[in-house]
């Protein structure tokens, strides 16, 4: 993949920089690298001026080059972290070679993970929209096989993988946040209602439209922000919903902190995630959580920082957002709970505790 600093290559830098404290991390292999983090040794496949070129017209030469590269340097003693980009052909050769694999479950594994979503489609009379074939699924099912270990950043990833790989093989981990960051105080709330945010991909697989029924039968004052590129399926199921004078969409957001900062409840109903990044940087802004477990993550289900809602009940959603609306105490104390909770998710100490875990268990198989 690209390292340029968002989706999953930012997640493995700042997990590989708090393993570095350990003295395990690197090199890391990537098809090009345009967001560096100090401690992290990278090989990147495009140098100069090709790091800087359409990545559609090159990233089929560099991923290439990049699996190559990958072969030829690893060694007996080393241990192969492999991500989902990674290819089957790598993870076997790798396998031949007796070294131990170690894989990272960024989403709950995808037969899973179909299951799941074509049920949200078809309660809604929608085809599946998720792209999930079975030759995906049969090639993650083979990668799962040859793997040593594999790191579940969240409860839904662990039980995803329950019967598909050997329970010893599963460490139970999380992603984490930046925690270095300089963040103002949180503002009082206005007299014209909360701004309630919510991030990421407007899709059937984040839930967002059972959040816009939730929101227009909550009746409550305030606004819905939407910052996230929305599935045309929703466009079409809730256009009325979206089209309402207290939604606003953004669209993509590049830089999604001065949204944080301006809103007063963060929510997530997910049918399906990883370990999603945003709760944790909502807590870390302090905002009151309402979230699915999928969209909680680690830190919902070690902390109970959120308040618990459930995508296939839209009740639940109105209910969590009129409790918060109707209360400033309660708004002021989960938001207080959130910040607290998100002490123990630091990059540095999840990235260490991942190393530390990971000596353990490869200590333990030999």
């Amino acid at each position: 993949m690209a390292c340029d600093g968002v989706g999953p290559s930012y997640t493995c830098t700042r997990l590989l920089q708090g393993m570095a404290s350990r003295d395990l991390a690197g090199p890391l292999f990537v098809n090009r690298a345009r967001a560096q983090l100090d401690g992290i040794d990278y090989r990147a496949s495009l140098p100069g001026p090709l790091a800087a070129a359409p990545y559609r017209f090159v990233s089929d030469r560099a991923t290439r080059r990049t699996n190559r590269r990958f072969l030829s340097e690893i060694r007996q003693g080393d241990i192969a972290y492999l991500w989902p980009a990674a290819p089957l052909d790598v993870y076997r050769k790798v396998h031949d070679m007796g070294l131990p694999i170690v894989a990272e479950g960024i989403n709950t594994r995808m037969e899973h993970a179909r299951a799941i979503l074509d049920a949200a489609y078809t309660a809604e009379g929608l085809e599946p929209g998720h792209g999930i074939t079975q030759d995906r699924i049969d090639e993650e099912n083979a990668k799962l096989q040859l793997t040593t270990a594999i790191f579940a950043p969240s409860a839904g990833v662990e039980a995803s993988l329950a019967g598909a790989i050997d329970a010893n093989r599963i460490l139970p981990a999380s992603y984490g946040v930046a925690l270095d960051q300089h963040r103002p105080p949180r503002r009082a709330v206005p007299e014209e209602g909360p701004t309630v945010l919510f991030v990421g991909s407007g899709s059937i697989r984040k839930g967002l439209h059972q959040l816009l029924r939730a929101w227009a039968r909550a009746g409550i004052k305030g606004r819905l922000l939407i910052a996230g590129t929305i599935e045309p399926a929703v466009q079409t199921l809730c256009a009325d919903l979206l089209n309402r004078d207290d939604v606003q969409t953004l669209g993509f957001v590049n830089d999604v902190e001065p949204l944080y900062e301006q809103a007063d409840v963060f929510v997530l109903p997910s049918y399906e995630e990883g370990d999603p990044l945003v709760t944790y940087e909502a807590a870390a802004h302090g905002l009151p959580i309402i979230a699915s477990a999928m969209g909680a993550g680690r830190i919902g289900a070690e902390t109970g920082c959120n308040l618990p809602v459930d995508p296939d009940q839209p009740e639940t959603i109105v209910d969590a957002l009129r409790a918060l609306a109707g209360s400033p105490d309660t708004l002021r104390e989960r938001g207080e709970r959130s910040a607290a909770a998100v002490e123990a998710y630091s990059w540095m100490d999840v990235g260490a505790r991942r190393a530390d875990q990971l000596v353990r268990h490869l200590g333990r198989a030999d």
